[in-house]
């Protein structure tokens, strides 16, 4: 039997079906391929444009608070310590973890993902309302700080839904393009949200007072939230059609006798499910650890006070955001997407953040040694927290910067595109809601975990164990895609390996 090699990962959506006809000669096994994309249906560009914009609208209200939250907590109450605010952070994503996989059978269950949309953002709306509040618990101000994040956790669990319809939306030829809309407002999202706290850096901790309501440098990100909430929340209402592209004969999803059974799609390769999985975990993983004790870590290894590492951090968000979007409009409207292999770009990416976290652990050999907090000031390491401040040392400031923008501008701009495509593609043409919901129940799962055991360690043995753990991490997910390389291909490709008989 002849066949043909792909040649590349993206091709149309097929379906395999194995023939027996008898002959003199005993059983012959013939495939036939029918093509379950319609000629005459189309990707609904506009609607997966919108999920594009209300990606980005619902990341935004999630990491627009992460340069201010600590310098805030420690505005309001001044002895807490890393590992208590690592349980807030973590607070989001616990009910994230939760709400996705739930916001994906729900919109599966009713067939639609504009409803679930609209829910999850008076969802957010309301908690961003409770963090804007904050300054009004006086005795409770970590409680109520946990409760916003919480509430406004659980509402984002339909960000899965758009990454869902963009799989479901779209042709098989346009796939990477539809999930590069959606991962791109996610990603840019991630990188612009905290950089808009520039915005509030003039009002100072002095800030206004509006109708009773002091809008500070740390207190108007929840404030600008409750507005894009609001516009979001628009957009679903006036502007949303949905439209999904019919990829499984319904007959095939009843699983009824006849022809439509013989339809019937097999499980998905649970093995690539996982490393995808297990990707998404490790991508978040990081992202946390470094949202959760930047603010602090730059405090005490770059001599910073609270609004320098404020402004700072928020700068090389800023940057970081300006770099991945560029890429991703040049994924989404150039040819560039074609020479675009998944598996390979998903390892150098995996690459990147390794080598960066690499050269900034503080190695024993640095001659620099981190300086101790006095005189009331909020920068350098305060040994009364830390006793491992008397030998910590310095790493280089523009290796942990330059290496901060390569990882979140460049690299997890490009996996956001290449891990999440492959995912999506080795479900196969099915509704994806379900899948997609586990997928970002791995990544808030490592949102969760990062800043309760990161800021653990970071407390007790500072930044070495933390970055020992990203180092563990991250060589294990990328032996992964290496030994694994051969089950990381679509759905097509691994089914027609399972039905076609070994000769």
């Amino acid at each position: 039997m002849n066949s043909e090699k792909e040649s590349n990962e993206d091709f149309p959506f097929i379906r395999v079906h194995q023939e027996s006809n008898e002959n003199e000669r005993g059983e012959v096994h013939n495939f036939t391929i029918e093509n379950t994309e319609k000629p005459t249906q189309e990707t609904a560009w506009k609607s997966i444009y919108i999920g594009g914009l209300c990606s980005f609208i619902q990341t935004t209200q999630f990491t627009i608070f992460f340069p201010s939250m600590w310098p805030y907590i420690l505005t309001l109450q001044p002895d807490l310590k890393q590992s208590s605010f690592g349980i807030v952070v973590a607070a989001y994503s616990l009910t994230q973890c939760i709400f996705s996989p739930l916001f994906g059978y729900w919109s599966n269950k009713i067939g639609q993902v504009r409803f679930p949309m609209i829910v999850g953002f008076i969802i957010m709306a309301f908690g961003n309302i409770v963090y804007l509040s904050l300054q009004h618990w006086p005795a409770y101000h970590l409680y109520v700080m946990m409760f916003s994040r919480l509430v406004a956790g659980a509402g984002s669990g339909n960000v899965s839904l758009l990454r869902a319809y963009a799989s479901t939306a779209s042709l098989s030829k346009d796939r990477s393009k539809a999930i590069a809309c959606v991962s791109g407002g996610i990603a840019i999202g991630s990188m612009i949200g905290p950089g808009l706290q520039l915005l509030f850096t003039p009002l100072g901790t002095d800030g206004i007072t509006v109708l009773g309501l002091k809008i500070d440098i740390y207190s108007a990100p929840a404030l600008l939230c409750l507005v894009i909430n609001t516009i979001g929340l628009l957009i679903v209402k006036f502007a949303f059609v949905e439209k999904h592209i019919q990829l499984v004969d319904q007959n095939a999803e009843n699983g009824e006798e006849g022809e439509g059974k013989k339809n019937k799609l097999m499980n998905p390769c649970i093995v690539a499910i996982s490393v995808c999985i297990f990707t998404r975990f490790t991508q978040q993983f990081i992202n946390t650890t470094i949202e959760s004790i930047d603010a602090s870590y730059s405090m005490m290894m770059f001599s910073f006070e609270k609004e320098e590492a404020v402004a700072m951090n928020a700068t090389m968000h800023t940057i970081s955001g300006a770099i991945a979007a560029a890429l991703y409009l040049c994924f989404i409207f150039t040819g560039v997407r074609k020479y675009i292999k998944n598996r390979i770009y998903t390892v150098i990416s995996l690459a990147i953040p390794l080598a960066w976290i690499l050269s900034t652990y503080p190695y024993n050999f640095y001659s620099n040694h981190v300086k101790i907090m006095g005189n009331g000031s909020d920068a350098n390491c305060d040994f009364n927290k830390y006793t491992w401040c008397s030998d910590l040392t310095t790493v280089p400031i523009w290796a942990y910067y330059a290496g901060f923008i390569l990882v979140f501008g460049i690299s997890f701009s490009i996996m956001n595109i290449t891990n999440t495509t492959l995912f999506s593609k080795v479900v196969g043409p099915r509704p994806q809601g379900t899948y997609q919901g586990i997928y970002q129940m791995a990544g808030s799962f490592g949102r969760m975990v990062a800043p309760l055991l990161m800021s653990t360690t970071y407390t007790f043995f500072g930044p070495r164990v933390p970055w020992l753990i990203l180092i563990v991490n991250f060589v294990t997910v990328i032996a992964a895609w290496i030994v694994l390389r051969e089950k990381m291909v679509p759905f097509e490709k691994y089914e027609a390996k399972r039905i076609q008989p070994n000769v």
